[in-house]
């Protein structure tokens, strides 16, 4: 009698084959992914400095408080927090920033500017001339 549940030497081989091709493509697979999410959030952050340099360009009464920047603008009161590690305008609850570590505000002869930490980079980014 012939045993049929055992596995021929044929499949065993192709298994042995075909594993390394199928974790080679999972491995490429998760790193693009990766990739892009890292190229988003950096995309997202490009643009939400853009925001930031438009609203306290128009902004006027400008106050640093810690890590929390009020100022006034339309003729409201805004105050912008870091605050679990995203950059938020608290009226409203506007992100600027996300997946941001240690942000500060700094003022240096009159130019604005934000520092702030990114997958290990540290950025120091212009903001606005304060008149």
């Amino acid at each position: 009698m012939c045993n049929t549940k055992a596995y021929t030497l044929i499949e065993t081989l192709l298994v042995i084959l075909l594993l390394p091709m199928v974790l080679t493509l999972t491995y490429t697979f998760l790193r693009v992914l990766y990739r892009y999410d890292y190229a988003l959030t950096e995309r997202q952050n490009f643009i939400g400095i853009l925001q930031l340099r438009k609203r306290i360009g128009v902004g006027s009464d400008i106050v640093i408080k810690g890590d929390s920047l009020m100022m006034t603008y339309n003729n409201q009161n805004i105050e912008l927090l870091c605050q679990n590690n995203q950059l938020i305008e608290v009226e409203g609850y506007m992100e600027y920033l996300i997946e941001i570590e240690d942000c500060e505000w700094k003022i240096n002869d009159n130019f604005l500017s934000i520092g702030y930490t990114y997958k290990e980079n540290t950025y120091e980014i212009f903001i606005a001339y304060l008149k």
